[in-house]
């Protein structure tokens, strides 16, 4: 959580008396030495120091993101790198946490449960709407050949169920001239209202 606290405001003179109060602090070579490592000069309370001497430190009146940082222990600016924080530390440092390294609010199993929100004015409960339950498609329900299994689709010898056009050979006499066949989806496996036995057996060759 973000502490309460007045907010750090950037202007020209805010930087210049920044670094005028770096001199005094720190002097003008630990101020160099700080544009290297962490890459900025900052004022700060010191939390924490973890077991490879990287020293940890907050300022609450910084802008959220920025209010964390690290000086890691190094003798030259091109040795450090984010992979040598810690995980506890990383927690910290990403303010996913309050709770430094060691005590209880670094388990998560500890962390409260907040929801994003508790209405919801979504028209429906799932985000495709209402869905009827998926059917096949039955044009794919021919065999791969003479007494040859379909994956799925067909046992062998089995009458196959791919639209014809009217008056193919094999298409019932009693059908209407249509381009297609009335099927209840609702009961995809019902034979449709107006077939009937083809004028060939399906089995012949």
């Amino acid at each position: 959580m973000i502490r309460a606290g007045s907010m750090q405001k950037r202007s020209f003179y805010s930087v210049v008396h920044k670094y005028l109060e770096a001199n005094k602090r720190y002097g003008w070579k630990e101020c160099l030495w700080k544009l290297y490592n962490p890459g900025d000069i900052k004022f700060g309370k010191e939390v924490g120091e973890d077991q490879f001497g990287n020293k940890y430190y907050e300022d609450t009146t910084e802008l959220h993101g920025q209010q964390r940082w690290t000086e890691y222990k190094v003798k030259t600016h091109d040795e450090f790198g984010g992979d040598q924080i810690p995980p506890e530390w990383h927690i910290w440092m990403h303010s996913l946490s309050d709770a430094k390294p060691g005590e209880a609010g670094q388990n998560p199993e500890n962390w409260s449960n907040v929801p994003i929100s508790t209405v919801s004015n979504a028209p429906y409960t799932s985000h495709v709407g209402p869905t009827t339950p998926f059917t096949d498609n039955q044009t794919t329900y021919r065999s791969r050949g003479y007494g040859i299994d379909n994956y799925k689709w067909l046992k062998a010898n089995e009458p196959e169920r791919y639209y014809m056009q009217p008056n193919h050979p094999l298409r019932s006499r009693k059908r209407p001239a249509t381009i297609y066949d009335e099927i209840d989806y609702n009961n995809p496996d019902a034979a449709p209202e107006h077939s009937s036995e083809p004028l060939m057996k399906l089995d012949k060759n």
